[in-house]
């Protein structure tokens, strides 16, 4: 089995509208403390009281085969709580009876991840298992949502949740 991955930087996803339901997470840009030349980073901050959406749109690879799982890397200044991370995707295939605009997507699926206690900001992983996969082929056009379930009991995490890297795994034929 040969897996396959799309990266996804967090500054190319598309923001929604902000209107309600539809909130997106703030930009920033994160100085490393090395003397210069210092790196720097964007993050998506994901705020801890409100369900902030962020989307990709992509078309699935011909060498697709099964398996998708979105593979969220993120950091947070704190050392305790738990963050609920959720993702789902639409897969719309040419012809289909629906449009792009008015495609419904599949039920998302969700997980929860402990923020590092050791120290604020070190990486965390979070991976998600897409169970719903909306009929998903080679040469669909994907909609991937990420999100943070800040409204999930399970989300004790008091600040922002800052998303450094998104990709999506993948098996291949």
């Amino acid at each position: 089995m040969t897996v396959a991955t799309i990266v996804l930087p967090p500054p190319s996803g598309t923001l929604p509208d902000g209107s309600t339901s539809n909130l997106a997470p703030g930009f920033s840009r994160r100085k490393g403390t090395e003397t210069a030349p210092a790196k720097f980073l964007m993050t998506a901050d994901f705020d801890a009281s409100s369900v902030e959406n962020l989307w990709w749109t992509f078309t699935m690879p011909q060498n697709y085969a099964s398996g998708p799982i979105v593979r969220l890397q993120w950091m947070a200044n704190a050392t305790s709580g738990s963050v609920v991370w959720g993702a789902q995707i639409g897969a719309i295939t040419p012809a289909d009876a629906d449009t792009p605009i008015e495609h419904v997507l599949a039920t998302a699926t969700t997980a929860t991840t402990a923020a590092n206690t050791t120290e604020a900001r070190r990486l965390v992983e979070t991976t998600i298992t897409l169970a719903n996969l909306d009929s998903l082929a080679v040469g669909d056009l994907l909609v991937l949502r990420v999100y943070r379930d800040a409204a999930n009991g399970s989300d004790t995490c008091t600040v922002d949740a800052e998303l450094v890297g998104c990709s999506l795994d993948y098996t291949t034929t």
